[in-house]
C-alpha cells in the first residue's frame, strides 16, 4: 500500500490545517525525517522563543533562512567593566573654598551572541529592550563596537575575545555565525546586558526558494533521495529550532505553502497542490465495494459533522511589517454549530496579507474536506499514486478529490481519497499590520574640541601634568564623548578622558580691545553669538564674580563678566569684565575677530592626565562621541604645554641704580595656588622651594642670566660693562619663577 506521507487536506489527524496520514515510506527515512509515527504531536506557540535571549550551556543553535528577527545565544562573555569618573568641583568664597569630589560609575560588557548554525550574509538592525540599538546602516545607539561572524567554515576568532582568553584558546565558532559586542555602554539598560533581538539576514535579498530550504531539511536528516524542484515560492524567512524533528519543520511549511509529500521509489517527492488532474473516473470503472456492502455501493462516503469542524482558525506569525515582531490573523465562520478554535504558531515570516490569506484557505481547506471516499478501480489504474487528484465523473457534477491511500489487489485498486478543489488555493486576502511606532537611532551629534593649555581656575596646587578641555555637542542626540590620544603620530590611539556634560560655547562678534588687569573693565565689552540656540548666558553680581561666577576662556585670555544682556539679533552683550584673570594678561592685547568663547565651569571643564614626558611634544588627539566610531573622528593635533604647572609672571618690578651704577631689581612674585587675600600671611607658593631667573636682554639676545632665591637680585656695574662695555641707562629685563616641575614660568618683562 502506498499512502500520502503529509498533505494539508482534510482534518483526518493533526486539525484542519494539516495531518499526516500514515508514515509508511520505510523506517529509516520516516525515523530519520519524520521521527516515527506510532504518536506525535504538533505544538504551536513557538514563536514566544524568537523573543528571549539565552545563555545556557547546550543550548541548541537554531538555523535562519532568510530574513529573521531572533535573540540569540550568549556564548561567551568577559563579565562587565566598571569605570570610575571622579570629578573636583571647588565651591564657596574666599577663605571658606571647599573641594567636593563626586565619583560617578559607568558600566559597559563586551560578549559574543550566537545568532544561526547555518551561514548567513549580514545582521541589520538590532534592538536592545525592545529599542533599536543599532539602525540598518550599521549606526549604534550608544557606546561600543558590534562585528559580525557570518560563520563560514574557517573564520577567525575574534581578536578581543582572543586577547581576553590568550592566545590559541579560542577557535574561531566555525559555521557558526555569531555577533561580538566590545565594550558595549550599558548605562540605558539598567547596567546590564539588555535583551538583544537581531535582524539576521541569512541569504541575499532577505528571501529564499521554498525548495531550497525543503532540500537542506532532507539533507539534513541524511535524505539522499528527493525531488522538491516543483516548490517554487518565495519564502521571506524561516527558522527551525535546535532539537525540532524535520518532519515538524517540513509540516510548517507545508501548512502555508499548501504542498504534500509522498513516497516515490524509496525517495520523497514535494509536490504543490495546486496542481491538474491526472485521472478522469467514469461510473462504469468503478468496481463492486468489497463484500459486505450493499451491491449498488460502489462508492462509501465518509462525512465529518459541524462540531468536528473548527469555527476559527487563528496563525500567529512573524510580521516584517511590525519590525519583524508577532502579528496575529485570523479566518472565523459565522452562523456554524462548531465552537472550535485552532491557533498555531510559526516561526515564518509573512506579511499581514499572506497570513489572513493562509488563515482562510486552512479554514476553507477543512470544512470544503470533510467528505473522504473509499472506492476501488480497475488494474488500468494502477499507475495511479497518493497525492494524484482524480475526477470523479459519477457524481451530478464532476468533482475532484485527492488520492490518499492507493492499495493494489487482486480485484483491483483499492483507494481513498479527500475531496479537493484548486480553486480553495486561490484566495487573496488583504489585512492590516496595524500601526507600528517607527524607530529609528538619532542622529549623533557631532563633538567639537577645545584645548585649554592654561592654568587652573579654581586655584588647586596641581603638581603632575594635566591639560583642561571641553567639549561642544552640535545637532542631535550626544550622550557624551571620548578623548582619544595618539602618541605614535597618530597611528594608534587609546582612551585618555571622557565627558558628559557639553560646555556653553560661541563666536566672538567684535575685536575685544585692550584693557586693565589690576580691576574692573567697564568701558569694554564681547559680543558673543552661543553655538548652541538652546544655551543661554545670565550677568551675576559683582561679589559673585569675584567668588568665582562667570568666567570665560576667549582667545587665551580668562574674562569674567557681570552682565549679559540678550539682543535682538539673537547675540549676547557682556559687560563689567574682569581682565586677565589666573595670569592670562598677557593676552589681554592679542585679540583678534571672529574668537572662540567658552564658558569655564567645574562641570564643564575636564582635566586629562598626562606624562611628564609628554611635555613639549605635539600629540594627536580624537574627541569620539558616544557611539561613534573612532576611526571616522577627525585628527587634530596639539602641542603640550603644561600650562597648568607655570608659575605666573612675577609683578611690580622696578629698580633702583646707585652712585656707581649698579641696579638692584625687585619684584613680588605671584602664586598660581589659591591666591585670594589673606590676613597676616602671604599668598602659598605653590612650589618645593623659591627660585628665579633673570635674563639680561640686548636687542631681544639674553647677555647674562642671574639667579636668586628671593625676589630681588643685583645687576652690578661691573656686569653691565662686562656685558655691553659700559653702563646702561636702560635694560630690557624679563623674569621668571622657576617651577620644580616643569621649569620657567612665565616672565615678567621690564625696560628700567
Amino acid at each position: 500500500m502506498a499512502s500520502v506521507v503529509l498533505t494539508v487536506v482534510g482534518t483526518a489527524i493533526g486539525g484542519p490545517i494539516g495531518g499526516l496520514v500514515g508514515g509508511l515510506i520505510g523506517q529509516r527515512v520516516d525515523q530519520a525525517i519524520f521521527g516515527g509515527t506510532s504518536s506525535r504531536t504538533i505544538e504551536g506557540g513557538r514563536i514566544k522563543d524568537l523573543s528571549v535571549q539565552t545563555s545556557a550551556y547546550g543550548e541548541p543553535i537554531s538555523r535562519i533562512y532568510g530574513t529573521m528577527r531572533v535573540p540569540g545565544n550568549v556564548i561567551w562573555s568577559s563579565g562587565l567593566k566598571e569605570t570610575r569618573n571622579e570629578k573636583t568641583e571647588s565651591s564657596g568664597g574666599k577663605g571658606r573654598r571647599q573641594n567636593v569630589t563626586t565619583i560617578e560609575y559607568s558600566y559597559s560588557a563586551s560578549f559574543a551572541v550566537a545568532l544561526s548554525g547555518r551561514e548567513i550574509s549580514d545582521v541589520g538592525r538590532v534592538w536592545a529592550d525592545g529599542k533599536l540599538l543599532r539602525d540598518a546602516a550599521g549606526k549604534v545607539a550608544v557606546g561600543g563596537e558590534m562585528r559580525v561572524y557570518r560563520g563560514g567554515g574557517f573564520q577567525q576568532s575574534d581578536p578581543m575575545i582572543e586577547a581576553v582568553e590568550g592566545q590559541g584558546n579560542v577557535n574561531g565558532f566555525a559555521n557558526l555565525s555569531y555577533v561580538v559586542f566590545e565594550d558595549l555602554a550599558l548605562g540605558e539598560y539598567a547596567n546590564r546586558i539588555p535583551n538583544l533581538t537581531f535582524e539576521v539576514i541569512a541569504d541575499t535579498g532577505g528571501e529564499i526558494l521554498l525548495a531550497a530550504i525543503v532540500s537542506d531539511i532532507c539533507q539534513l536528516s541524511n535524505i539522499t533521495i528527493f525531488d522538491a524542484s516543483d516548490l517554487n515560492q518565495m519564502v521571506g524567512g524561516y527558522l527551525v529550532s535546535g532539537p525540532m524533528k524535520s518532519r515538524a519543520a517540513i509540516e510548517e511549511l507545508a501548512r502555508v505553502y499548501q504542498f504534500d509529500v509522498v513516497e516515490q521509489e524509496n525517495g520523497l517527492l514535494f509536490r504543490k497542490l495546486g496542481r491538474l488532474p491526472g485521472a478522469v473516473v467514469l461510473p462504469d470503472d468503478l468496481v463492486q465495494s468489497p463484500q459486505g456492502a450493499r451491491p449498488s455501493d460502489k462508492i462509501t462516503i465518509t462525512r465529518q459533522q459541524d462540531m468536528e469542524l473548527p469555527r476559527e482558525v487563528g496563525l500567529s506569525y512573524i510580521d516584517p511589517g511590525r519590525d519583524y515582531q508577532t502579528g496575529h490573523q485570523r479566518a472565523r465562520r459565522l452562523n456554524v454549530a462548531s465552537d472550535i478554535v485552532r491557533q498555531s504558531g510559526l516561526p515564518l515570516v509573512l506579511s499581514s496579507s499572506q497570513a489572513k490569506t493562509v488563515s482562510e484557505i486552512q479554514l476553507d481547506l477543512a470544512w470544503y474536506g470533510r467528505e473522504t471516499i473509499s472506492f476501488s478501480l480497475p488494474h488500468k489504474y494502477g499507475d495511479l499514486l497518493p497525492g494524484d487528484i482524480v475526477t470523479m465523473a459519477s457524481n451530478p457534477e464532476a468533482q475532484d478529490y485527492l488520492l490518499q491511500e492507493t492499495e493494489i489487489g487482486p480485484e483491483g485498486v483499492q483507494c481513498q481519497a479527500v475531496k479537493f478543489s484548486n480553486l480553495r488555493l486561490e484566495r487573496s486576502a488583504q489585512a492590516d499590520s496595524g500601526p507600528v511606532p517607527a524607530q529609528q537611532v538619532a542622529e549623533l551629534a557631532e563633538s567639537q574640541f577645545f584645548h585649554f593649555d592654561m592654568p587652573a581656575i579654581t586655584g588647586e596646587n596641581v603638581t603632575s601634568p594635566v591639560f583642561f578641555w571641553a567639549v561642544a555637542a552640535g545637532a542631535g542626540k550626544w550622550p557624551g564623548a571620548g578623548l582619544f590620544i595618539s602618541r605614535d603620530n597618530d597611528q594608534t590611539y587609546t582612551p585618555l578622558d571622557y565627558a558628559n556634560v557639553d560646555a556653553i560655547s560661541g563666536t566672538v562678534e567684535n575685536v575685544l580691545p585692550d584693557g586693565p588687569a589690576a580691576y574692573w573693565d567697564y568701558g569694554n565689552e564681547l559680543l558673543v553669538r552661543l553655538d548652541n540656540p538652546d544655551h543661554g548666558l545670565s550677568g551675576a553680581t559683582a561679589d559673585a564674580v569675584l567668588n568665582g561666577a562667570n568666567i570665560a576662556w576667549v582667545g587665551g585670555e580668562i574674562i569674567q563678566f557681570q552682565q549679559a544682556s540678550f539682543e535682538l539679533d539673537g547675540a549676547y552683550r557682556l559687560t563689567g569684565l574682569l581682565r586677565g584673570r589666573r595670569g592670562t594678561e598677557r593676552y589681554i592685547s592679542q585679540h583678534t575677530l571672529s574668537e572662540t568663547f567658552v564658558l569655564l565651569n567645574s562641570a564643564t571643564v575636564n582635566a586629562a592626565a598626562m606624562y611628564p614626558s609628554d611635555i613639549g611634544l605635539i600629540h594627536h588627539f580624537k574627541l569620539v562621541t558616544a557611539g561613534a566610531s573612532v576611526e571616522d573622528a577627525p585628527s587634530i593635533s596639539r602641542v603640550f604645554g603644561a600650562a597648568v604647572l607655570k608659575p605666573f609672571s612675577p609683578v611690580h618690578g622696578k629698580g633702583l641704580r646707585d652712585g656707581a651704577g649698579t641696579l638692584a631689581l625687585s619684584w613680588i612674585r605671584r602664586s598660581r595656588v589659591g591666591g585670594g587675600w589673606m590676613d597676616n600671611a602671604d599668598v602659598p607658593l605653590g612650589e618645593n622651594f623659591e627660585r628665579y631667573d633673570i635674563e639680561i636682554l640686548d636687542g631681544g639676545a639674553v647677555v647674562r642670566t642671574l639667579s636668586s632665591d628671593v625676589p630681588e637680585v643685583i645687576y652690578s656695574a661691573s656686569f653691565q660693562i662686562e656685558d655691553f662695555g659700559a653702563l646702561q641707562p636702560v635694560l630690557d629685563i624679563r623674569i621668571f619663577q622657576i617651577s620644580d616641575n616643569i621649569g620657567r614660568g612665565w616672565p615678567l618683562i621690564l625696560s628700567i
